[in-house]
């Protein structure tokens, strides 16, 4: 049993002999920490390097909108997600409250009319982003013209 303890120890403090990153923490203490600098262990799920192959070294404005396209979708299913979960919590806590929130049809009404209009100026506010979003491609695009020009 002893043993057992002292091993353990010996293991921490072998942890905290090496230096600490963000990308090591996520590993589990049972596990070596992998020495992701020498690139022997690299990681895949890392933006900069996923759409990276031996072949491509340089990443292309395909793979670059495919990665694009591949995290908003992510993003989209995890805000979903969360607001679903957010949704289930409130309307559990509010039937089993005390005493338990009754909405009447005029609060559902009023609530319509305020959701409406938020998504009005939603809609507005995701129409600017667009909008930013294809100046700043063409000015990228623009700026990518000149620089092999330079070269």
């Amino acid at each position: 049993m002893t043993q057992n303890h002292a091993d353990t120890l010996a293991a921490l403090f072998d942890l905290q002999s090496q230096p600490l990153s963000i990308i090591r923490l996520n590993e589990p203490i049972t596990n070596p920490i992998n020495d992701y600098s020498n690139g022997t262990n690299a990681r895949t799920s890392d933006a900069s390097t996923s759409a990276l192959s031996p072949s491509e070294p340089d990443p292309t404005p395909a793979s670059l909108a495919a990665d694009l396209s591949h995290y908003r979708d992510l993003f989209s299913k995890l805000r979903f997600s969360y607001l679903e979960q957010v949704t289930k919590e409130k309307f559990l806590r509010a039937i089993v409250g005390d005493p338990p929130l009754v909405v009447d049809n005029a609060e559902n009404v009023e609530l319509e009319k305020q959701l409406a209009e938020v998504k009005q100026v939603l809609k507005m506010q995701k129409e600017d982003v667009a909008r930013l979003v294809a100046e700043l491609e063409a000015e990228g695009r623009k700026l990518a013209g000149r620089y092999e020009g330079v070269e």
